[in-house]
Formats: C-alpha cells, structure tokens, sequence
C-alpha cells in the first residue's frame, strides 16, 4: 500500500461490506441510507493519492466489497464499471446538489445541516454547500466525442 492511502472503518458492522472512496467520509445521511439497504454494514473508507481503478478493484476485493462510492475523477469512475463486470462488485454514485454559495466559511447548525450537507472551497473565497440526494447504481459510463477540426 502506498505511504499516501489510508484506510479506516467508519463503521464497524457485520454484514455488506462497502468501499467509500473519498477523502471525506459518508456524511450521517449517506450512513442511514446504508445500513437502510444493508442492515449493519461495514464502511471502509479509502483515502489518499489513489494509483488507478485496479488498486481501489483490489482493495474491495481484499475486504470483500460488493459496493464501492467513489468519488473520483471520470476516468477511474469508467475504468471501476468496466472492472465491476470482471470482479462482481456495483460502483454506485452518491448524487449532491448545490443548494448555496457563501463567500466565509460555513458554521454547521447555521449554514448548512452537518447530518445531510458538506461544503467545499471553491473559487475566490466561495464556499459551495452541497446535499445529498440519492445513490445511484452506475451501469456504465459513455463519452460521445467529435474529432475537433
């Protein structure tokens, strides 16, 4: 494992295990809706400087994984559906919306709602709060291109 990655339990349940991908953890929303679906799942949290799509297939594999929610670039998202086939995991998707914009840095309990939303820097001192909607299952990611002339 690389010295960068680190990985941790954010929840320590009996049943599904699933791979989160991401440098923040599942907010306690994303959790219930989990353990919802599975019951007592165990949330493995995966962080750091990902190599590829393989590493992260590998690691689901070695804490038996049947789900893994990236969040990563395009790419790696394409190259895990394609692997999902091979090893039998599903990659899912945790969809946010924006639903503010701030120029300081959000106060939970005042600006956002830490159960449901995050926040994230963006541009020129802007800080986007983000909520989570809904997952979704990722069956297959396309790229329609045009030659540019």
């Amino acid at each position: 494992m690389g010295a960068n990655i680190e990985i941790r339990f954010v929840r320590e349940g009996e049943g599904e295990a699933i791979l989160w991908v991401s440098r923040h953890p599942p907010l306690n929303s994303q959790i219930r809706f989990l353990e919802k679906k599975f019951g007592n799942p165990r949330i493995i949290q995966l962080s750091g400087r990902i190599p590829n799509a393989e590493y992260v297939a590998e690691t689901a594999q070695n804490f038996n994984a049947k789900v893994i929610i990236p969040v990563l670039p395009l790419s790696f998202i394409a190259r895990l559906v394609e692997l999902s086939k091979k090893y039998g995991f599903e990659v899912w998707w945790a969809e946010m919306e924006q639903i503010g914009i701030l120029s300081y840095q959000p106060v939970a309990g005042k600006d956002y709602n830490p159960e449901t939303d995050a926040w994230i820097k963006g541009y020129e001192n802007t800080y986007k709060i983000m909520r989570f909607k809904k997952f979704h299952r990722i069956k297959r990611v396309v790229m329609e291109m045009e030659e540019v002339e």
